[in-house]
Order: structure tokens, then sequence, then C-alpha cells
């Protein structure tokens, strides 16, 4: 594969009893009831009909975000041919592969590729670099510790960096429809800086997702992301005891469907009720996704919750690299 130019552009202290009482009471309240960010309405902005793999994720959106480490390589397929315009960053051509450079700063890159017409941009998150195990906190944002992988799955490797969120903006469109301050953890509410995770195998899914609810008349701009990002030490602070959820790499959202914004799901089986049953019929529209072997689509799990005093029904949508139900 041959690509065209490349081109760069020059561009507390707590007591123990406020950590071990009160604190994980306040966040697990804050989970329940603390909403995440709305998005305004947006327009569905079409696929670009460009093909590329960003570290592997097959996209075809003309906006999809990834993230690498400070000084260390990132993978990008494009179509042979193909123009390439970076912020900063060290670009070159290895197998048939573009191999972005990340800066040794952490922060956001743009880059972008052109062929034929046809135009797609890439968001490049540099992470801020955290040691598992050796620290706890992250500029003062608790992090925790992760797990070591889960049946030694790549997709359960322990995170080396996080998104610093406070450098950029909220309202930072990840993907067509999405938005980088929807993914947030809910823990520390107002502390900066704040970090997370977000991968683009995750944003192409809920792209398909989201698309294919509209297809089928669930008119939705974007979806409602309840819980995207949570730390190890948010995750154990609202009781859960599991360490290998995907809430912790970035790749799982609970969302549901409120066009209406009056903060539960939609009524999408028609029934005029607001059910569990309404989350049962997004996760079928996700197993008929699912069934139908798109390439760009990375099995996972999926599962629908009913409603409690705190929240409505909404679904777990992950990409663990295999089916999971429950």
């Amino acid at each position: 594969m041959i690509f065209g130019h490349f081109h760069t552009r020059t561009d507390s202290i707590y007591s123990e009893l406020f950590k071990l009482v009160l604190l994980p009471a306040i966040a697990a309240f804050a989970e329940l009831t603390t909403p995440a960010v709305h998005t305004q309405p947006a327009a569905q902005i079409s696929e670009a009909g460009l093909e590329i793999r960003v570290n592997g994720t097959l996209s075809t959106l003309p906006l999809i975000s990834t993230s690498g480490m400070p000084g260390e390589p990132v993978e990008i397929e494009a179509p042979e041919g193909a123009s390439i315009s970076v912020s900063a960053g060290d670009v070159s051509e290895e197998g048939g592969k573009i191999i972005w450079t990340a800066p040794d700063s952490p922060g956001l890159e743009d880059m972008t590729i052109s062929h034929n017409g046809q135009q797609v941009r890439v968001n490049l998150f540099v992470l801020t670099p955290f040691r598992n195990g050796v620290e706890d906190t992250l500029n003062g944002y608790r992090i925790g510790k992760y797990a070591q992988p889960w049946r030694n799955m790549s997709s359960y490797a322990v995170p080396r960096g996080f998104i610093d969120l406070t450098a950029m903006s909220e309202d930072l469109r990840v993907s067509p429809n999405f938005k980088l301050g929807q993914f947030r953890c809910k823990q520390q509410l107002g502390h900066e800086p704040t970090y997370l995770l977000v991968r683009p195998e995750m944003l192409v899914k809920l792209e398909i997702i989201l698309e294919a609810a509209n297809e089928k008349g669930w008119e939705a701009d974007t979806f409602f992301v309840m819980s995207g990002y949570r730390t190890p030490f948010y995750n154990a602070a609202i009781g859960n005891t599991t360490t290998s959820s995907r809430h912790l790499y970035g790749d799982a959202a609970d969302i549901y469907i409120d066009q209406d914004r009056d903060g539960q799901m939609d009524d999408l089986d028609g029934n005029g009720r607001i059910e569990k049953a309404d989350a049962y019929v997004l996760v079928a529209l996700i197993d008929d996704l699912a069934a139908k072997n798109d390439p760009r689509w990375v099995p996972g799990g999926g599962s629908a919750y009913g409603a409690n005093a705190a929240h409505g029904p909404f679904v777990h949508v992950d990409t663990r690299g295999y089916k999971a139900r429950w």
C-alpha cells in the first residue's frame, strides 16, 4: 500500500472516615441520580464511505477517535494513495500502514485522511501515563488498582494511561453523534483534572446501533449515556464486586433513548408505558445487528435492565470481544 503525502501542521486531604464511608455512599448516589452529559440536538451525520482502521478497529465514519501513549506508535490503515495531514507527531509508512508516533506531551492531536474527494477526521488522544499498582491517584483523581488481565485476554490489558478530560472540551465530538463528556466517570464531580477512557470500537458500535434505531423509527440524535467509563475505585465504591467490568476499560456504556429529554427511556414498544420491555426491544435490535456479521461490529455484552427508584430502564452494551448476555 502506497500512501500520498504526509504533512505536519505547526499548531484534598480526606479523613479516613470520609474515604471509607461517606465517599462510597456519595458515589453510589451519584451513579444512580446524576445524569450524564446531554448533547444538543444534532442532525445525523452520514458515513463517509472511506474505510480505515485505527489500532485495528474498522470504521467508515467521517469522525473517529483513538488514543496512544506519549512517544509510542498508533497504526492507521487507509486506502492506497490517501493523503494524510496531522497536527503534531511523526508520520511514517511501515508494512503498508500509516504509523503515527505520538508527541511526548499528553493532549489531543488531529489527523485528516483524504482520498478521492472523501475525508475522515481522527481524534488522536495522547494519554496521561499511570502506573497501576504503584499509583492510586492521578493528579489527585482516584483511579484505584486494575486487576491483572482476565483470562490473559488482551482486551483486558491494564490501561497504561488516560485521557485528560479537563484539558479539552466535554463537547468535543469523538464520533459523529457522541461527545467526550458523555463517557466521563461520575466520581469526584468538579475535580480537575478528570480522566477517562473511550475506545474506538465502542464508538463504532454505538453509531451502528444508533443508525439502526433511527431506521426502525426510534428517532434519536444520540443515546443518553447513564454510565460510561468507571475507575476501579469508583466501580467498587458503588458496590460492584467484579474487577473486570468493561466500564473500566472504556468500551462499555449503559444507554437509553431519550429524545423527548424527560430523563427516562422513550416508549420504544409503543404500549404507552415506560418499562423493562422497552430495554428488551433495544437489546433485540442489538442482537439483530450482531447476526449480520458486519465486519465493523465487535462482539460484546448486551443486557436489559429495568427501572428502580433512581432511574428508568436502560441497556448495557460493550465490545469485550465475545458475545455475553445476562
